[in-house]
């Protein structure tokens, strides 16, 4: 109570408190944490319990409990209250912070090396609830984070935490302050140049893995329409039914290769910012149809749950059968032959709910976060069963956000995937766009 009565205390719960306000990389762990320099300077310097208390207050985030809950709180300052007694309890076991340096800094390896093991099984734990995650693949997440590579971020700042106690008792606080805005500067310089560099990298990945899988794609329709081109040039085919079937085959490939063209286009405007939206009122029900129509002899696959009497939507109706084509595509893609897919609308209010559901294996959930990324597919090897260049789901959420609208995903493994796209049933800035476009029409010679 002494230690907890000091105006240091204060001033160190402060510092742990805008130091929290700094944004963190997801899943990085304590290991680029400069706050984590501080917990463990912490331990050193006062009773275990003390230490605790201070790292406890110091881990109060006003903006995670209007985002995430005072349970989430709750477990962060419960975990540092935990942390830093049991690093400090350890050291003090072993030396104090004024004692020579060769019984020093084992007492301090271990108190680091201790703090750091329970910060990371506090994340796994969390991890695994919250997305499903393996300790394995936590640890692979923090590597990849990190400008270093395992073992350089263990315990990465908390060696701080020596220089850090050891400066305050030789010179006192504000000295320490300079200290850590040097860390706290260094810290985020360095991870922008990292992200830069692994930008660059992905990047760089991403054009070659789109080379490859584009060419391969085109490949294919490109083979069967020559080959039986070919083959219609070269020898008379006196059977109608043949004939038909030839051209029917060539006609679907000549498809199959536009719709990649009409894809590739529709990515580059995207990236661009060259979309525009036309408004106008449009069926959905008839909207519908056309998607499952397109899907040739697969639309059998597809069962249709429309209710009676859907209020039309006054959107592009050209980017919303975008969205529904490139879902129910997928959703047969991955669906087993035997088991139908779903496509279905529901009024909400001002709103209108559509969803596709396929039984497919599911999508994992460590995936979740990358399945509308360009060029990124689940699986992504070259022996995969299902085709594609991965940019339909990249489409399907950048279509979507012209539609003024929201996307969301509802998986389970074996049980297949349900995406649900809900949109506004007047666009907000269809009204402009409409009224712009009578009163252009009012003002042509000869009226409207």
């Amino acid at each position: 109570m002494e230690e907890l009565a000091r105006p240091e205390a204060l001033a160190w719960v402060a510092v742990l408190l805008l130091l929290g306000l700094r944004p963190e990389p997801p899943l990085a762990g304590p290991g680029l944490s400069v706050a984590f320099a501080v917990q463990v300077a912490l331990a050193m310097l006062y009773h275990p319990l003390a230490a605790g208390a201070v790292a406890c207050l110091g881990a109060v985030d006003l903006r995670r409990l209007r985002r995430a809950g005072p349970l989430a709180v709750g477990w962060r300052c419960a975990v540092a209250l935990v942390t830093v007694t049991a690093g400090g309890a350890l050291f003090h076991l072993v030396a104090g912070p004024d004692q020579p340096l060769a019984r020093l800094l084992p007492a301090f390896v271990a108190c680091a090396v201790l703090m750091w093991l329970a910060e990371v099984a506090a994340m796994a734990v969390v991890a695994r609830r919250r997305r499903g995650m393996r300790p394995r693949a936590l640890l692979a997440r923090m590597n990849a984070t990190s400008p270093y590579r395992f073992p350089a971020t263990f315990p990465g700042m908390g060696w701080f935490g020596l220089p850090v106690a050891r400066l305050y008792l030789a010179e006192g606080f504000w000295v320490v302050l300079v200290l850590l805005g040097l860390l706290l500067y260094a810290r985020t310089m360095c991870l922008k140049a990292w992200s830069v560099i692994a930008e660059l990298r992905e990047v760089n990945r991403g054009k070659e893995q789109f080379v490859a899988v584009a060419s391969h794609e085109m490949r294919t329709p490109l083979t069967a329409i020559l080959g039986y081109v070919a083959t219609l040039r070269r020898q008379p085919i006196d059977d109608p039914a043949a004939r038909d079937r030839f051209l029917e085959i060539v006609e679907r490939q000549a498809q199959r290769l536009l719709g990649l063209v009409e894809t590739l286009l529709t990515a580059s405007k995207l990236d661009r910012g060259r979309v525009a939206a036309r408004f106008d009122w449009a069926s959905v029900e008839e909207v519908c149809q056309e998607v499952v129509e397109g899907l040739g002899e697969d639309q059998a696959r597809v069962r249709l749950d429309l209710p009676p009497a859907l209020p039309p939507l006054l959107t592009d109706r050209r980017c919303l059968g975008q969205v529904l084509g490139n879902l129910l595509e997928n959703a047969v893609k991955y669906s087993p032959r035997q088991r139908p897919c779903e496509l279905g609308v529901r009024p909400d209010g001002d709103r209108l709910v559509l969803w596709v559901r396929d039984h497919g294996a599911g999508i994992p959930r460590s995936e979740l976060e990358r399945i509308f990324d360009r060029f990124y597919q689940v699986d992504g090897s070259d022996t995969r069963p299902a085709t594609g260049i991965g940019l339909g789901l990249h489409l399907v959420r950048e279509l979507v956000g012209v539609l003024g609208g929201t996307i969301e995903v509802d998986t389970r493994p074996g049980a297949g995937s349900r995406f649900t796209v809900v949109l506004p049933v007047r666009h907000p800035d269809a009204r402009s766009a409409l009224a712009a476009g009578a009163a252009a029409r009012e003002t042509r010679p000869g009226g409207p």
